[in-house]
């Protein structure tokens, strides 16, 4: 049975941690948010509990497992309403990596309400922060208390302003230098790409709330299609979890020998697999699979 929770606006907002069978990567960065003054919860008018009920805010780390579902689901009753859910990273929320796993139960929410998701594997501390403090901003807003601005970001939070060398954001997606080879969608690990046919062309989508951040699409990725950005904070609400996406097309044009509807060639594949490129192999990148093959073999060799 739901209780009365006994906060109010003037009091710090308890954080409930809840491991619904995280590999630790993300209670780890949790830790952080505790012990490491700058990235201070306290700021935000909140703080860290042991007691269920004394929480206002849920911070849900894991998959959640077949074994530990209704302990979890029971823990989770304990705490008191209102509270405000907040999935840390992409495992709660899609699965992540093991979203295909016959001991998952998840994602979270086909159990409970979340409201805030912060993707990632795991997410820095700072995007964790602004996934606290998106979450205070929805409790204290059903409280009819003064909001956070939610002008402050990540990096503000933390004190921090700069991204780190080497580290790796979300992905961004180039359709104009993609050949369509699906070889990202066949190493992505978390199942996060995913590529339709349809009559403009062949569609790309990279769905954030499940992308590890490894790297794998733009290691294979031989034309660059695939490449990293800086962007890591990526805390949202769970109306946008859907649309947290990249997307593309890559537009069909009609093969210049028969007229077949074909994926054109971008020049950066021509470069990989020719080394060098000239007006006559230029020519191959509008003809269709057979009519290259037709002239590869009268003339072009590689």
């Amino acid at each position: 049975m739901d209780t009365v929770c006994n906060a109010t606006s003037d009091e710090p907002l308890g954080l409930y941690r809840i491991n619904a069978g995280s590999c630790n990567g993300c209670d780890v960065e949790l830790a952080a948010t505790a012990a490491i003054a700058r990235f201070g919860v306290e700021r935000l008018g909140c703080r860290y509990t042991e007691s269920p009920e004394e929480a206002a805010i849920v911070l849900i780390t894991g998959p959640l497992t077949v074994r530990v579902r209704e302990k979890i689901l029971s823990l989770y009753d304990e705490v008191p309403e209102p509270k405000v859910t907040v999935a840390v990273g992409i495992c709660p929320v899609s699965g992540g990596v093991f979203r295909d796993s016959y001991a998952v139960a998840g994602p979270v929410d086909r159990y409970l309400t979340v409201d805030v998701n912060v993707p990632g594997c795991p997410p820095r501390p700072q995007a964790i922060v602004a996934g606290i403090a998106e979450a205070a901003t929805i409790w204290k807003g059903q409280q009819g208390g003064e909001p956070l601005q939610r002008a402050e970001t990540a990096a503000s939070l933390s004190g921090e302003g700069a991204t780190p060398a080497g580290l790796r954001g979300k992905m961004r997606y180039n359709a104009s230098a993609c050949v369509g080879c699906r070889m990202c969608e066949h190493v992505c690990a978390g199942g996060a790409i995913l590529f339709n046919e349809e009559e403009a062309g062949l569609r790309f989508t990279l769905w954030h709330n499940s992308c590890a951040f490894c790297g794998l699409c733009r290691h294979y990725c031989r034309t660059g299609a695939l490449s990293a950005t800086e962007e890591w904070q990526l805390a949202h609400r769970q109306e946008d979890k859907y649309r947290l996406v990249e997307e593309g097309v890559v537009p069909r044009v009609p093969c210049t020998g028969c007229g077949v509807p074909l994926l054109p060639v971008p020049p950066e594949l021509l470069r990989v697999a020719f080394r060098e490129t000239n007006r006559e192999i230029s020519r191959l990148a509008a003809l269709c699979p057979e009519c290259r093959q037709k002239e590869s073999i009268g003339g072009i060799r590689r």
